[in-house]
């Protein structure tokens, strides 16, 4: 089954160009990935979503361990609010998220 993951994060204010360019980043470099199926930014009212969607538990563990430095510069800029995720969880996809804020586990109903 995939994964599906929202997140929303809050810019630190003067920061919005440095973020951008942290997100142009991590695009091109998702697209090198072949378990990301979508990797889409959204601006949101005071807020930046994006939304993900991976073939499964271990594409969304590479894809953490792919960009962890960007991501390391985008949570310098940015705080994120919420984090949630759809689709079964592996043990070890649960360990990932439990090193990050806001995360929400959402398993299929059955």
């Amino acid at each position: 089954m995939g994964i599906l993951v929202r997140v929303e994060f809050v810019v630190r204010d003067g920061r919005e160009q440095d973020f951008a360019a942290v997100v142009r980043a991590l695009a091109a470099r998702v697209a090198e990935e072949p378990g990301t199926l979508k990797y889409d930014w959204y601006q949101g009212p005071g807020y930046v979503v994006v939304l993900e969607e991976y073939t499964d538990a271990a594409a969304a563990i590479g894809h953490n361990e792919h960009v962890a430095d960007l991501l390391a510069q985008l949570f310098a800029l940015a705080d994120m609010t919420l984090l949630q995720l759809h689709g079964d969880v592996t043990p070890e996809l649960q360990k990932v998220l439990d090193g990050l804020p806001a995360a929400q586990v959402f398993p299929p109903l059955g």
